[in-house]
């Protein structure tokens, strides 16, 4: 069965390629009066517009997309932003063309032997007022007037490609255009005052924390002139929950290092306006930490950057492509960047493009999690300053239970607020009445909470004996959680040099043991191991994923590692077979975990009956408990 590309004539393009197609015929007049003509053509086009432009050449020489009696497209374009390519590239991609138009924002990216033997090498004009009006007659944009149209030339492509739309008053949309122009920010950087804060008076930063305060001593040693700048780490990727304190981090950090903070984000960088401005002010941002040198470039939301390897069939592939190139080149200079060691912050790392985290880059990762009881408590009081609570706070401790370093400092603020309001000292009774409303759980809730957490505690400890921590569940959660995490059972695996099939079922069928527990006690399941992926559903099914396409330890020996932020979710989409032996290995461990706590059902209901009691089982507890069960059945047995 063939296949015909819809026509542009019944799809109108948008203003920003109709606009290209202007300049585009304008260029290419001689050759598109034949369609029978063999040409090889350069068009030089403004930077930030080639993805434009190269949409805008496939109207007139891809629509439809010719082929020879081989299949081989005959009409060929090529889009190139600022890197360079290589003869054998082109040769390879364009062999088989009879047109060819390669577009590209820089002549020298490509080979002179290449340009050399084009039949045409021009510089597309830049879109002039006359362009818009006849493009909005293409594109089907009524309301377009000469004012108009000398505002928009004015404007990027993205930014005519975001806000101008059919559907939408031409009017409406070039008053916000005029409203987005005034607000536009002209500094994507900015230089941060020194923090008071040094990482050494920190509370909750762990591994973060450690990792900073050796880099401090060696930026003391290089400034020394004791070590070479070799020696120290070049970057770190700061990965945690929203509000776990990344921006304060590296606050602090610049303040122990004694170096300048230089702060950036991709949102920064964009509202420069286009790629070309996009990636200007990226740039400048490298360009400045280099100028403060010994500095700190800290650059917020760095998964925003995205990765080449995701969406690569989407519009907006080529922009993410060309800003991670830029970015590379930034990180890893040919020149190096001596004196400025470079932190991103993310929540999400698995859409980082995996190149931008090899050694000489962001070449640490370093996890912060929320904070535990003793950290919490510290950070309180760090917020607090100079007032002094007295107790242990072991109320707040409970009750802020998950809670992060920004939810902390927002309570703070609450506190001081009730005690100038009723003029009263700070304690912790004004503490607890400044905390978000609480409920208590009824019976049978606590009771299924319990039941759930007991039963990843028990097929937990049967499968990996050593590895409980302890197991908790809450009495009291807030009237309006933005979490549902009422209980959990906490395990530390030892570090696995080989895998086998029976160490990752044994893992699925931990973290389906609640789910079974809940089916074993009260014949059905509820909702508490899904709608998250990171839920126990949502772990397991990525587990099951691994083993079956990324590990061999499934039907096949061939391995496929998917693409995109979820990329084992993408290759369960778009594989129903894969989806149904992924199905199939949960199922079988889960009647597995109901297997085993049906046998160690005694120990099961001990565990529940302790969580409900007092709120906290440790492992050893846990342990206890199976030991003797399994004691009792044997000496029965006898």
């Amino acid at each position: 069965m063939s296949y015909r590309s819809v026509s542009w004539r019944n799809s109108p393009p948008s203003l920003a390629v109709a606009v290209a197609r202007c300049g585009i015929r304008n260029a290419l007049r001689h050759f598109l009066r034949r369609e029978d003509i063999c040409y090889v053509a350069v068009l030089v086009v403004p930077e930030g517009t080639s993805d434009y432009y190269g949409r805008a050449v496939s109207t007139f020489i891809r629509d439809p997309v010719p082929v020879d009696q081989d299949c081989n497209e005959t009409a060929v374009v090529m889009t190139l932003a600022e890197q360079t390519i290589e003869p054998r590239t082109i040769h390879d991609r364009l062999r088989h063309g009879r047109q060819v138009v390669v577009v590209t924002e820089k002549a020298e990216s490509l080979p002179p032997e290449f340009l050399a033997g084009a039949d045409l090498v021009r510089h597309v004009v830049t879109p002039t007022p006359a362009h818009l009006i006849a493009a909005s007659r293409t594109a089907k944009v009524p309301g377009m007037t000469q004012e108009f149209a000398e505002f928009l030339s004015t404007q990027s492509f993205d930014i005519i490609a975001a806000v101008i739309r059919p559907t939408r008053p031409l009017l409406n949309s070039i008053r916000q255009l005029r409203r987005m122009a005034e607000k536009r920010l002209e500094l994507p950087t900015l230089a941060e005052k020194p923090s008071a804060l040094r990482l050494e008076d920190t509370h909750g930063y762990g591994e973060a924390k450690d990792w900073g305060l050796r880099l401090a001593e060696d930026i003391s040693s290089w400034k020394r002139g004791e070590i070479a700048w070799e020696d120290v780490d070049r970057g770190a990727l700061l990965c945690g929950p929203p509000g776990c304190g990344k921006t304060s981090y590296a606050k602090a950090l610049a303040a122990s290092c004694g170096v300048e903070l230089v702060v950036a984000s991709t949102g920064r960088w964009q509202a420069a306006g286009h790629l070309g401005d996009y990636l200007k002010a990226m740039r400048a941002s490298f360009k400045q930490a280099q100028t403060k040198a010994p500095s700190i470039l800290f650059l917020d939301e760095f998964d925003s950057v995205g990765s080449r390897e995701a969406a690569v069939d989407s519009d907006n592939h080529d922009y993410k492509r060309q800003a991670v190139n830029a970015l590379l080149e930034c990180l890893d200079p040919s020149e190096g960047r001596e004196g400025v060691v470079v932190v991103g912050a993310t929540n999400d790392p698995s859409g980082i493009d995996s190149a931008l985290l090899r050694p000489g880059r962001l070449e640490v990762r370093i996890d912060i999690p929320l904070p535990d009881a003793v950290s919490r408590v510290g950070i309180l009081r760090q917020h607090l300053g100079g007032h002094v609570v007295d107790g242990d706070l072991g109320k707040f401790t409970q009750a802020s239970r998950g809670w992060s370093g920004a939810d902390i400092e927002k309570l703070v603020r609450d506190v001081r607020r009730l005690a100038r309001r009723h003029r009263v000292p700070i304690s912790e009774s004004l503490v607890m009445k400044a905390m978000p409303a609480r409920r208590l759980l009824s019976d049978d809730e606590l009771r299924r909470v319990a039941v759930h957490e007991a039963g990843h505690a028990v097929v937990g400890t049967l499968l990996f004996p050593d590895s409980i921590r302890y197991v908790y569940v809450e009495r009291d959660v807030p009237v309006n959680p933005v979490s549902r995490v009422v209980g959990a059972a906490v395990f530390q695996h030892a570090t696995e040099t080989a895998g086998t099939p029976e160490y990752y079922d044994n893992r699925i069928a931990m973290m389906l043991g609640g789910s079974a527990a809940e089916q074993l006690v009260f014949g059905e399941r509820s909702d508490g191991a899904g709608g998250d992926p990171s839920s126990d559903l949502g772990l397991a099914s990525d587990v099951a994923t691994r083993m079956e396409r990324c590990l061999g330890l499934g039907e096949v020996l061939s391995v496929e590692f998917g693409k995109g932020g979820r990329p084992l979710e993408y290759l369960r989409e778009r594989d129903p077979h894969l989806r149904g032996l992924v199905d199939a290995r949960l199922r079988a461990q889960f009647d597995r975990a109901v297997l085993m706590l049906g046998e160690h059902r005694a120990c099961l209901d001990q565990v529940v009956r302790k969580l409900v009691t007092d709120g906290h089982v440790e492992g050893t507890e846990v342990r206890a408990l199976l030991a003797e069960g399994v004691r009792n059945t044997a000496s029965v047995r006898t």
